[in-house]
């Protein structure tokens, strides 16, 4: 029979009452229960013959129904069979026996079940001494080692504090933190050297999370499994391997070779806690002090940091301030651990674990004093700020960020606006958080919009890099899909100019400003961009700008709309009729989704321009009126009722402003048929003009259009008193094609148009009431 070695008599001891076995019972225990062994022959296991009972009674136990029961003795069965296999040398096939058995799984359950508002056992005593032996059996915790230190720091650290325990409870508490720190130390040792970095940095990552918590007591606990390790780094060099094997390929782990991300954030959140004046400062001042070793001896240098360094790593280290503290210490990190410093600082503003607010301000204060040496990673710094300012706990670490991030608009103005806009475009939620933001915040809403402006001007109204509009106009047939740009767009050219990407962020971010905050004293700086983008810009683009004028359009004062409406009048005509079509020829074509958008909203703009114009510039856009007249009397009869109504709506608001109380009353009444009618008596004097702008109607994809085309011609011609004979070509080669066309009304009535135009001038009067009535009684 198996008998424990008597190193482990202390682990056993006293808990034969709590756990109803000893260890003299590991040997029959699953003889004289209803557990059963899982049907797998472990007799080839070296250890089986030193440890049988043992093992046996982990295959009975993992295949128990009751495993809440038989938990301390699968434990110790554990515990018994890795000392002993690893004291006589008889570990092979351990590994797989363990795997098969799914211990570490088991445990991880064990440590899960555990209450987490008592320590009423020495579960978690004997599951840490247990990973302990684990872990020097090579292979067993491979990947595993995350998932079962998770289990452990929960199942211990988020314990009540030790004032609260039971009197009797608090030297297996003590005892408990013991063998976790003990375990933590034997197991970073037991890392093969090529996974040393990850590992660690997976431990510092878990135990970071708890220095968050709002409970003192898991934040200390925290604290002090980080002062464990870092105590463990500064002599890593020193100290033997708790075991060789994957030492041997790769050679011994020096303190050069160990480095993780998350070394920027500890040293930033050890700073933080140093300084804070709570239980936790002693602690973090003692794992600062290893952290300063350990990068003193692991990170490069010159003579010139051997003093400073020295200072450092010496008891002065007390008496530092926190400015000189975080400047000693950014010598010897890295660009992106610096920033991860800076990240730490900002989110402490938030964070009910850091109580002296003062520390992470005057952290930021140095950061100021060298933001090009602190601030490496400008879009992770961006978004750290837009997270965390709303909920600043106070007003002089709301003030100290606002700072910040003025002063990196200032010299990064750029980098900043494009990092906002890629934080937009992550989702509605986040672009209103933004624009919430920014609107709370008049300076930095002044500083953003004023490079935003200039950005935006420089991406469209300066000649296009070769290949950049192509593709631009690529990604803006729609809304883009981030996936196919892939995970993280490059917005920036080579030359360090926003590109590709650039515009469609840009358009979101405007768009939703316009939406959500006054941007009527900015309007301006956007203006020539936003007039380009009108020009040659996709359906996409030319909708997301058409929607941000009609927000700022209400936000103005009729004095300082009018101006903006007369220059943007000309802009607006042109999309009406250009559109993006579905088409197999021209007589079947039909519009896309995004021009029907497009053409209803440049209707109700041009109406709000209308009607936002000033007396002192009437004079100009009547002027302007006077070329939408026809565009606007044709899509009074578009298919799409938003658009026709669109149409009237505009149409009624240029009556108004040319004083035409007919065409006002025609509207009123719906007697849409007499609008060409009183259009061309009205404007005699533009009736050739009318004419030639009708003609590309008659290519319209819609019916009800070409047939008001066709009307209106033969109308127009009845009351041109001249007609040339290449006037009369052109509109006969035009008129040609619809007699021809599917829809009867229409083709009947071009070819009667067309033998008017070809009758001689002396015998078209007979045909005028002919005309008259193919024009207005069909």
């Amino acid at each position: 029979m198996e008998k424990s070695p008597p190193a482990m008599s202390e682990a056993w001891e006293g808990d034969s009452s709590s756990q109803g076995s000893n260890s003299s019972q590991v040997v029959s225990f699953y003889d004289t229960t209803t557990m059963q062994p899982l049907q797998l022959d472990a007799s080839w296991l070296p250890i089986y013959e030193e440890s049988e009972d043992a093992v046996d009674f982990i295959l009975a136990f993992v295949s128990s129904l009751d495993k809440d029961t038989h938990k301390f003795t699968f434990l110790k069965s554990t515990y018994v069979v890795c000392k002993t296999a690893l004291k006589r040398g008889l570990t092979r096939g351990l590994d797989l026996f363990c795997q098969t058995c799914e211990v570490v799984e088991n445990i991880k359950d064990l440590l899960d079940k555990e209450p987490r508002d008592r320590l009423s056992s020495k579960i978690r005593y004997l599951a840490m001494i247990t990973i302990e032996e684990l872990s020097l059996v090579e292979n067993v915790l491979e990947g595993k080692t995350k998932i079962l230190l998770s289990a452990c720091f929960s199942s211990v650290l988020l314990l009540p504090s030790e004032r609260e325990m039971p009197h009797q409870n608090t030297a297996l508490y003590i005892k408990t933190l013991k063998a976790m720190d003990t375990m933590l130390r034997t197991v970073v040792l037991s890392f093969p050297a090529s996974s040393v970095s990850k590992e660690l940095q997976d431990i510092f990552e878990m135990l970071l999370e708890y220095t968050r918590f709002e409970r003192e007591a898991v934040r200390e606990r925290a604290m002090g499994r980080i002062a464990v390790l870092t105590n463990l780094l500064s002599n890593y060099s020193t100290l033997k391997p708790s075991v060789n094997f994957g030492r041997d390929s790769s050679g011994p782990v020096h303190p050069e070779d160990i480095s993780f991300p998350a070394m920027g954030r500890l040293v930033g959140r050890l700073i933080l806690f140093r300084y804070s004046g709570e239980q936790t400062s002693y602690t973090a001042f003692h794992a600062l002090f290893s952290l300063a070793e350990f990068l003193y001896k692991s990170r490069p240098r010159d003579g010139s940091d051997v003093f400073s360094w020295e200072a450092v790593t010496t008891s002065s280290l007390c008496y530092l301030s926190i400015i000189d503290c975080t400047q000693a210490f950014g010598r010897y990190l890295h660009s992106s651990e610096r920033t991860d410093v800076v990240l730490e600082a900002i989110e402490a503003m938030k964070d009910p674990s850091i109580l002296n607010k003062d520390v992470p301000c005057s952290i930021l204060d140095v950061v100021m004093e060298d933001t090009d040496f602190w601030v490496t990673d400008v879009p992770k710094t961006v978004k750290c700020i837009f997270e965390n300012l709303l909920y600043a706990t106070t007003e002089a670490g709301c003030v100290k960020v606002e700072s910040l991030f003025l002063l990196m608009t200032t010299q990064y103005p750029s980098a900043v606006v494009i990092s906002l806009c890629e934080m937009a475009l992550q989702g509605d939620s986040t672009l209103q958080e933004l624009c919430d933001t920014l609107s709370s915040k008049p300076d930095i809403l002044d500083k953003f919009l004023a490079e935003f402006a200039t950005l935006h001007r420089n991406q469209w109204c300066n000649p296009p890099r070769e290949g950049t509009r192509a593709s631009h106009r690529a990604s803006s047939l729609g809304q883009v899909d981030l996936e196919e740009l892939g995970e993280e767009p490059n917005v920036w050219s080579n030359q360090g100019n926003p590109d590709v990407m650039t515009a469609f962020l840009m358009l979101e971010v405007l768009l939703g400003l316009s939406e959500r905050m006054e941007m009527g004293k900015k309007i301006e700086a956007f203006l020539p961009s936003m007039m380009k983008i009108l020009e040659v810009g996709s359906e996409d683009e030319k909708l997301k700008i058409i929607e941000v004028f009609r927000n700022v359009l209400s936000q103005l004062k009729k004095s300082k709309a009018s101006s903006i409406a007369v220059a943007l009048v000309g802009k607006i005509l042109p999309l009406f009729d250009s559109v993006r079509l579905i088409a197999l020829s021209w007589l079947e074509q039909s519009l896309l989704p995004e021009s029907v958008r497009l053409r209803e909203l440049s209707l109700w703009l041009l109406r709000d321009l209308v009607r936002s114009v000033a007396r002192r510039d009437e004079k100009k856009m009547r002027k302007q009126v006077q070329s939408a007249l026809i565009p606007l009397l044709f899509r009074v009869n578009d298919q799409v009722p938003s658009v026709a109504k669109a149409s009237r709506e505009a149409l009624f608001a240029a009556a108004e402003l040319l004083k035409w109380k007919q065409l006002k009353h025609l509207l009123q009444k719906e007697r849409m048929w007499e609008l060409a009618e009183c259009l061309i008596k009205k404007r005699r004097s533009r009736v050739e003009k009318f004419m030639y702008q009708s003609l590309p109607y008659l290519r319209d994809p819609q019916s009800p259009v070409r047939l008001a085309a066709v009307r209106f011609i033969g109308c127009a011609t009845r009351h041109m008193r001249d007609q040339d004979m290449e006037t009369q070509a052109h509109i006969l080669t035009a008129l040609q094609p619809l007699e021809r066309d599917k829809d009867i009304s229409i083709s009947s009535l071009a070819a009667h148009t067309g033998l008017l135009l070809r009758a001689p001038r002396v015998q078209r009067r007979s045909w005028v009431i002919l005309h008259t009535l193919c024009c207005w009684c069909r």
